[in-house]
């Protein structure tokens, strides 16, 4: 099409028939600019094409770093409720409600109540998409916002697990360390396998066993101690309020997940 406006033009100009010569010269450049147009809409589909298909692999990535974050939150609820359950039945020793109870029985709970179980969550993803600002890959406004405010939402649940294990490690532990037997509560806790198995490739069996202490101690120690139930009371109501937040995490989580597998479908 363009040779044939050419080569008229140049004839027409020959001939010196000025006007039919300047139809043929807006002709010539309508079919250029036409040209460039075309191209440069051929060029904007394809670089549209390649980021649907670059939003697309990111949000298959950043689906599963969203389920290994849930598989290991759900993990981490069912390790602070058998807590929260130990705590309660140490309680209602206490209270008197379970009459006597043998030291064996107590060293077991309080191998169980004793852990922090915090919630480590994979990030990896997510902070590539914000540092390298391909969060604008992801069209879809409310799991961009979701997103958003993951890192926040993490970081006020990390305050409170900080709390409580600060309390763990500083206040509840040197009181049973210093009043009860603590050689005896990590024996039970090596028997009983209560390990964290976080960042481990497969199970592995914890059997380093110390061995009980020959120094007996009775359980009417702790019973009699308002120290011990004050601090029951704490880890139970800790441990409750930090399973309801993490209940949210996991509501979030899956509301994630559900638009990614949305949109994966509709660019399907």
């Amino acid at each position: 099409m363009l040779h044939f406006f050419r080569d008229n033009r140049k004839k027409l100009a020959a001939e010196n028939r000025f006007s039919r010569y300047l139809f043929y010269v807006i002709g010539e450049i309508f079919i250029v600019i036409i040209g460039i147009l075309l191209a440069l809409q051929v060029d904007n589909w394809n670089t549209q094409r390649a980021e649907r298909e670059e939003g697309r692999v990111f949000m298959e990535r950043l689906k599963n770093e969203f389920l290994d974050n849930r598989a290991q939150m759900v993990q981490k609820i069912e390790m602070r409720s058998r807590a929260l359950a130990s705590a309660r039945e140490l309680m209602r020793f206490i209270d008197g409600e379970t009459g006597e109870m043998p030291a064996s029985r107590v060293d077991s709970l309080l191998a169980i109540a004793l852990p922090v179980y915090t919630f480590d969550p994979s990030l990896g993803v997510l902070n590539q998409l914000t540092s390298t600002d391909k969060l604008t890959l992801i069209r879809n406004e409310s799991l961009n916002d979701k997103l958003s405010i993951w890192n926040a939402m993490i970081e006020d649940f990390k305050e409170d697990e900080d709390m409580y294990n600060s309390f763990n490690h500083n206040q509840f532990r040197p009181f049973l360390y210093k009043n009860y037997n603590g050689r005896n509560i990590i024996n039970t806790r090596i028997q009983n396998r209560v390990i964290n198995p976080i960042l481990l490739a497969s199970p592995k069996i914890v059997n380093e066993e110390i061995g009980f202490s020959p120094h007996a101690v009775s359980p009417e120690v702790l019973r009699g101690s308002m120290e011990f139930e004050s601090y029951l009371a704490f880890i139970i109501s800790w441990l409750s309020l930090i399973n309801t937040q993490s209940q949210g995490i996991l509501d979030h989580i899956d509301s994630v997940i559900a638009i990614i597998d949305q949109e994966v479908s509709i660019g399907a």
